[in-house]
Formats: C-alpha cells, structure tokens, sequence
C-alpha cells in the first residue's frame, strides 16, 4: 500500500477519503463527502466536492467537480456525482452534482471529456463515451455507451443520445440522438450511420447492414415513425435493431429527424 502523494499548498477535508497511491497536486481544493480510489491522479487548481470517485481516474488541471448545480431550484442539498474509473477529465471541465438526493450526477467508465466540456446536473452519462471541447449538456442529459459529441455541441436538457451515436462540431442537439446514427446542424438532423464508429467497436457487417435497412425505414420511408416502428417489430429484428425500436419507443422529446427524406431509398448518404 503506497499513501496518498499530496502538495502542501493542497488543501484536503478532514473527512474526505483518498485510497492508495492517489496524487493531489498544488492549490487543489477537496472537500467533504468526497471519496477518490486507488491510483487516480488530481491536478492543480481543482476544486472537488460532494463526489465519489473510483479508481485510475486522471485529472488534470482547474477542473471543478461535484460543485453546486447552476440550478435556481436547488436547495443546498448534499447531493453527488458517482464516477466510475479509467475517466480522463481534461484541464477546466466542469461537473455539476445532482438537483437530488435519489438520482446523483453520472459519469460512467473509461469516458474522455475534454478542456472546458459542461456536464450540467442530474446527467447520466455511460461507458467510452467522447464530449470534445467545449461540448455542453443541459441539466438530466442521458449519453449512453461509446457516444461522441464533438467541439462545442450543445444538448437540450432532457435529451438522450444513444449508444454510439456521433454528433458533428457546432450542432445543437433539442431532440433525441437515436444510437448508431450521425447528426449534424444547428438544430441538428440525422445524415447516415456512424458507420466508422461501428467498425471501430467491433460490429459485424450482419449488425451493420440490418441497422442501415432498420435505419431506411424509420428515417427515409414514407411511413410515420410508429408504422416504421411497428413493422420493424414484426421483423424478427436483430439485437441492434431492437436497440434502435426501444429507443425511439421510449422518447419523450421527440426523435431527431433526417436531413433529407426521400420517398425511395438510397438517396442519402447512409453509409
């Protein structure tokens, strides 16, 4: 067991609980109701409340975490964020704790969020998941696994974005971002398959071509969403599209449309 390696000009809580071979670097501010597990590493100037954190985690400058959520509801609960472990949390990231003791802020495994990336409270975000810099979510944002938002993406609050999904620089995001799929604009609309994404995580060439059919009917046909739907279900789907159907099933916002819809297919690209 290695202790704790912590800068004298840091400035620790006496109740916080630091595990094994964790680095504090200099002026770092940690306070109460704050957990950090084995092996994570906190650069300087970082200010981290209210926030259990797992282990391999590296921070690495002036980020804020766990801090009061920029909501004019909250009630100065001592609410949290839950972070898994293997996250990179890049210079100037800001992680807002949750508006509730029940649903704390989430940030799954293995995620990367880059320089001056907002997480607003109550947000729940995956495994693998990519916000380039400057990215910023509203507050209860859902990002599921392997998702990518790129520079300066602005999600809606409320919205989900599937698994998957990739979402071009400077778009805006008010509606939800079915998985497997690319969006771009500044209302953003759907302009194919991430289908690089796809590949990249191990998707077989069955799984990817029965999602570009599934995506076809749900987003190029001329049926409305529901019939798509309920023919896609008749269809023995596959896993992935099943994945697809619940999604759009389960929105309450409303799903992102496509750029284009043609009334025959294969008029877009839908790589």
């Amino acid at each position: 067991m290695q202790p704790a390696k912590i800068h004298p000009t840091a400035i620790i809580d006496a109740e916080a609980k630091l595990g094994n071979n964790v680095e504090v670097g200099p002026y770092t501010i940690i306070g109460k109701n704050v957990t950090i597990g084995d092996n994570t590493k906190i650069g300087p100037f970082c200010v981290i409340e209210n926030t259990v954190m797992g282990k391999n985690n590296d921070i690495i400058a002036s980020a804020f975490i766990g801090v009061k959520p920029q909501d004019l509801s909250y009630n100065g609960i001592d609410s949290m964020v839950i972070m898994g472990d293997g996250n990179k949390i890049r210079e100037c990231v800001t992680i807002h704790r949750s508006t509730s003791l029940d649903h704390p802020t989430k940030i799954g495994n293995n995620c990367l969020l880059m320089a001056n990336s907002h997480v607003a409270h109550d947000c729940t975000l995956g495994n693998n998941i990519i916000l380039v810099n400057s990215v910023g979510i509203a507050g209860h944002v859902q990002v599921d696994d392997g998702a990518i938002l790129s520079g300066m993406v602005a999600a809606h609050q409320f919205v989900r974005v599937g698994k998957y999904a990739m979402v071009s620089g400077l778009s805006g995001l008010p509606l939800d971002m079915p998985p497997f799929c690319r969006a771009t604009g500044g209302r953003a609309k759907l302009v194919g398959l991430n289908t690089v994404g796809l590949v990249r995580n191990g998707f077989s060439k069955e799984a990817i071509r029965a999602i570009k059919m599934a995506y076809k009917e749900l987003f190029l046909s001329n049926r409305t969403l529901k019939e798509s739907l309920e023919l896609l279900k008749k269809s023995n789907p596959t896993p992935e599209v099943m994945e697809l159907i619940t999604f759009c099933e389960n929105t309450k916002r409303g799903i992102t449309p496509a750029r284009m819809k043609f009334h025959h297919s294969g008029s877009q690209d839908d790589e």
